[in-house]
């Protein structure tokens, strides 16, 4: 898998694009340990937030592509950032009974700070981790 790699002052930058296959969530995942590999958690919340991606986007139709970006940080923090190609504005809710739901609370639980840009063209969804515990 060939990663475009951004090398920013103090800091690492890789970039990759995936189809918009749900068995494209695992090598999300392995991208992400590859270039993150002291942060755990990091695969985690790619796998939540490429799931989304995937599942209620654009991104998951026919022919459609999410962009994957991790950064190392200099403070040896890092930040994660999935962009897709739009969807509606608003997903379903937890609710009792219902499989899924509830990714952005464990995103939420897992980050120091996450947040959306964009609207239903495409949108980023990204996240921060705190540098690992020593």
């Amino acid at each position: 898998m060939s990663a475009t790699q951004i090398t920013q002052k103090d800091g690492r930058k890789w970039q990759h694009t995936f189809s918009g296959l749900r068995d494209q969530v695992r090598a999300a995942r392995r991208f992400t340990a590859t270039h993150l590999p002291d942060h755990p958690d990091a695969t985690l919340i790619v796998s939540e937030l490429v799931t989304n991606a995937v599942e209620h986007t654009r991104s998951g139709r026919p022919g459609g592509t999410f962009t994957l970006t991790v950064e190392r940080r200099p403070d040896a923090g890092a930040l994660v950032e999935i962009e897709d190609q739009g969807g509606p504005e608003v997903f379903g809710l937890p609710t009792r009974g219902r499989e899924g739901g509830r990714g952005l609370t464990l995103v939420e639980a897992l980050t120091t700070a996450w947040g959306v840009k964009g609207d239903q063209t495409g949108r980023t969804v990204w996240a921060e981790l705190p540098p690992p515990a020593p």
